[in-house]
């Protein structure tokens, strides 16, 4: 089978482990339909905090989570409220090209208590020997004229290093960004590839679809996205880390997030109106 489910005490499904012909495997908590674990090539590709709580009372700390409808701080919940939902296992396929997962949201009472939308969203998992393919879609499913929202988004990926030194991120040179840290706009990225030894914590605005991600001296992978705008680039470093119960102190040194999402400027979905954002990371 490629696919096992974990269920709680109450036979409900927790968390879902995909399983790929050649061994690759994925494992996705309901909650958040988070994706805490890619096994590939014999090896953990993603950054999962050994101080991550997974009991659902508190977003996961690392894998990917999927950010929406609000990206950082604002009138919601900080990064939305998907990656704290329960969300449903839609179904799986094994195919030809790899074993698939689909995974359900719609609004419901935690939803609707900040954010008063109805919508579907869909997140599909396409897992093979050496690529982890990840789509969103999100359907407004108001009914009336006046029922169109925006929003942002984001898959808000945790890679493993060996070490944050090794790191390096190509393809951004050129692109204006926001940064974060020191607060400022519109600065231009001088610098290919991009290392990161401090707290960085940037939005590159309008980001070409490839990106060619350096996690070692030894291994790269190449990140491909579709209708997402934008790259976010985070490590805590040492400081902030100190500061996060669900982090480790040095956890920053083997880990680091380069992200694909829409969160510069907001996408606009009136009433039947559905979007749809790819993502692909392939191992090099």
């Amino acid at each position: 089978m490629p696919i096992t489910t974990v269920k709680d005490s109450q036979g409900n499904i927790t968390k879902v482990v995909l399983v790929e012909a050649s061994g690759a495997a994925v494992e996705v908590y309901l909650y958040g339909a988070t994706i805490t674990s890619w096994k590939a090539k014999g090896k953990e590709r993603l950054f999962l905090s050994k101080q991550a709580i997974l009991d659902g009372s508190k977003a996961i700390r690392g894998g990917i989570p999927i950010v929406f409808p609000q990206f950082g701080l604002g009138k919601l919940v900080q990064h939305g409220f998907a990656r704290t939902s329960n969300w449903q296992l839609l179904g799986y396929k094994d195919q030809i090209d790899g074993a698939k997962a689909m995974f359900l949201l719609t609004e419901n009472e935690h939803s609707l208590s900040m954010w008063p939308h109805k919508f579907r969203a869909v997140y599909t998992i396409r897992l093979d020997s050496d690529t982890l393919n990840l789509s969103l879609s999100i359907t407004n499913t108001n009914t009336s004229a006046a029922g169109s929202f925006d929003f942002t988004t984001l898959l808000h990926t945790y890679f493993l290093t060996p070490s944050i030194s090794e790191v390096a991120v190509h393809n951004l040179a050129g692109l204006s960004y926001t940064d974060k840290v020191a607060k400022l706009d519109n600065v231009v990225e001088k610098n290919d590839p991009v290392s990161l030894a401090s707290n960085v914590d940037r939005v590159y605005h309008n980001a070409p679809e490839k990106i060619n991600i350096d996690i070692s001296k030894h291994e790269a992978v190449l990140l491909t996205k579709t209708n997402f705008k934008d790259i976010v680039l985070w490590n805590p470093w040492a400081e902030l880390a100190k500061g996060m119960a669900d982090f480790g102190d040095d956890e920053y040194k083997q880990m680091v997030c380069v992200e694909t999402g829409t969160v510069g400027s907001p996408i606009s979905l009136a009433p039947g109106q559905t979007w749809e954002g790819h993502t692909s990371i392939v191992l090099q």
